[in-house]
């Protein structure tokens, strides 16, 4: 077979006038939509209970010339922290920098989004999944693009969809230029996570293997020449960001801190459980969630079928969408909450779905389009970074209960509009424009509660190193230990914040006095660990420790079931001269130490 049908798209009809008036419109709502949500979510991205603010330490240790994996434990790659580090050494080491660096990184999200979303489906299509990753980015939890748990999670988003988006356009165009863009982004997705690397490697991977296979002989040595221009440029960038920290460590110290064993058998494995706990149950649970969703698809193409006919039937139908659609709209007004509580069915089936979408267009790759190889190189990235939240795949906005699979809601979300407007609809309009309204459905009521969200969030936290709103159960808590580390301590002085609540030190503008940021279960794997940390911290005359027990991580409170010598050493040296609780049974509690 001919290489040609792979290594080149099929010519696009001339654009309707309509089509070419959404080109232009739909990138204008965007932007006024982003902007807009911007607007009404300000300050409120972020979770000071959580481990918001562990790039916010590191980033201000870069500036200050000390370096991951050598002088502090890192656990990401370093290209996040780098990144919020060059801003920080611009513009100043504080909440706002962090703020603007986000939007500046969730922006490019959204465009790219839409722009890969042009090379699946209609201009509406595109902008409804660009949609969802403006949710995503103005996210009031502990995961949002543009206020992540860490910066490196947006950076990873922002290359896959720029890999996938490169190598869709090289299949479409056969410019070798976007083909080295593809290889850059690779190699930039290994200094980040570990599963967005994975997906830019695979993906890739997978749709340049696949074009070796069927390629001609006379063709195969180009199609090999591509694959092996990707990796080389791909592994050149991985060894240049690497490199100047493999001289200062070895090889193996920096594994330990990219794939840091003690804090997963300390707990981490727990959490990576919770998520992918590789039983039967859990796949016969992911099987059944793809059943359900296909129902729901089969009821929508039934629908939109019925509606082609005509006649009364074409009326009865319209008047049951109307008051479906009405029954929606009035649910979300009157109780958001119960919306909120069902929306994991609407996208539980993903990691399933993504992963039968990689097959079935592996089937038919002998002769694919240039939408094909796309959607190709989409649901294989989706399907290795959905993995590991497989049996959790929830991303929708919820402020208490954030998830990873939050970081994958722009490619599911391009899947889905692939799906229910390209894949199902078979010319069908009718059936694509109630795909569009049941995605335009999920994104507003989306929308709504992000919104929710970060109105709730009333309470400005604030110290001389910027501010975060906060809800009224906690944010008077959280006032009160930045008032009282000003108050308490000299400019400059460490203070220790314990296990997390890292963005208090940007708040507060104190130096955490351990090379740890974060003391969750592991980071000092042994006693003697926690010896030394006890030793480095002679100076210290202010802790404050929050109680919530770490029941994720199969642990109780910092210094109780972990960390006990640390427990035993505040205890002891120390005296708790206040204690500031929030309002309700979930609420923060936080003990302050003063030195005796």
């Amino acid at each position: 077979m001919s290489v040609e049908p792979i290594m080149r798209a099929r010519a696009r009809p001339l654009a309707l006038p309509a089509v070419r008036r959404a080109e232009l419109v739909a990138p204008v709502a965007l932007a006024i939509g982003f902007v807009a949500l911007v607007a009404v979510t300000w300050g409120a991205w972020g979770d000071l209970a959580h481990d918001t603010g562990y790039d916010w330490v590191a980033a201000q240790r870069l500036t200050d010339g000390q370096l991951p994996y050598a002088d502090f434990p890192y656990i990401y790659g370093p290209l996040g922290v780098g990144v919020l580090g060059s801003a920080f050494a611009l513009f100043g080491a504080n909440a706002g920098t962090v703020a603007l660096v986000g939007i500046a990184l969730a922006a490019t999200a959204v465009g790219l989004t839409y722009r890969l979303g042009l090379e699946l489906t209609s201009p509406l299509g595109a902008a409804i999944a660009a949609g969802f990753t403006m949710i995503v980015s103005v996210a009031t939890g502990n995961m949002g693009l543009i206020s992540p748990h860490a910066m490196v999670a947006t950076v990873a988003v922002v290359l896959v969809l720029l890999g996938v988006l490169a190598a869709a356009r090289y299949a479409a165009t056969d410019r070798r230029r976007w083909l080295v863009v593809t290889g850059v982004a690779t190699g930039l997705g290994t200094l980040t996570r570990p599963e967005f690397a994975l997906a830019l490697v695979i993906a890739p991977g997978l749709w340049l293997g696949l074009r070796i296979l069927h390629a001609t002989s006379a063709e195969r040595r180009r199609a090999v020449g591509d694959a092996g221009l990707w990796a080389a440029i791909a592994i050149t960038v991985t060894v240049a960001g690497y490199g100047p920290f493999l001289t200062q460590v070895t090889p193996s110290e920096l594994f330990d801190n990219l794939f840091p064993s003690a804090q997963l058998a300390a707990g981490g494995n727990e959490i990576l459980k919770g998520g992918a706990p590789l039983t039967i149950n859990s796949v016969l649970h992911l099987a059944l969630d793809l059943v359900l969703y296909s129902a729901l698809a089969a009821v929508i193409v039934g629908a939109g079928v019925l509606i082609a006919r005509g006649g009364t039937t074409r009326s009865f139908v319209l008047a049951c969408v109307a008051l479906v659609v009405a029954g929606w709209l009035v649910l979300l007004a009157v109780n958001p909450e119960a919306i909120r509580s069902r929306l994991d069915h609407a996208y539980a089936w993903v990691p399933a779905g993504a992963a039968l979408a990689t097959v079935v267009l592996v089937s038919r790759s002998r002769a694919w389009s240039a939408q094909e190889q796309a959607a190709l190189l989409l649901s294989a990235a989706l399907t290795v970074v959905a993995a590991k939240t497989y049996a959790a795949f929830d991303p929708h906005p919820n402020p208490r209960f954030s998830q990873f699979a939050t970081y994958a809601l722009p490619l599911a979300a391009l899947l889905m509009v692939w799906l229910h407007l390209e894949v199902l609809p078979r010319r069908r309009t009718p059936v694509r424009q109630l795909g569009a309204a049941w995605l335009a459905a999920l994104l507003v009521a989306c929308a709504v509660l992000v919104v929710r969200d970060a109105r709730a969030e009333t309470v400005t936290v604030q110290g001389v190193g910027g501010s975060i709103a906060a809800e009224p159960a906690d944010g008077a808590a959280y006032q009160a230990v930045l008032d009282a580390i000003a108050q308490r301590t000299r400019p400059g002085e460490p203070v220790l914040l314990a296990p997390q609540m890292s963005a208090l030190y940007t708040l507060a503008d104190r130096p955490n006095p351990l090379p740890a940021i974060s003391l969750l279960p592991g980071f000092l794997p042994d006693a003697r660990a926690e010896l030394d940390a006890i030793d480095r911290m002679r100076d210290v005359r202010l802790v404050v420790t929050d109680r919530r027990p770490l029941t994720e991580y199969g642990q109780g409170a910092f210094g109780v079931t972990y960390n006990r010598r640390l427990g035993a050493w505040l205890r002891s040296d120390f005296r708790r001269v206040a204690t500031f609780r929030g309002v309700g049974t979930d609420a923060v509690t936080l003990d302050l130490w003063q030195r005796r």
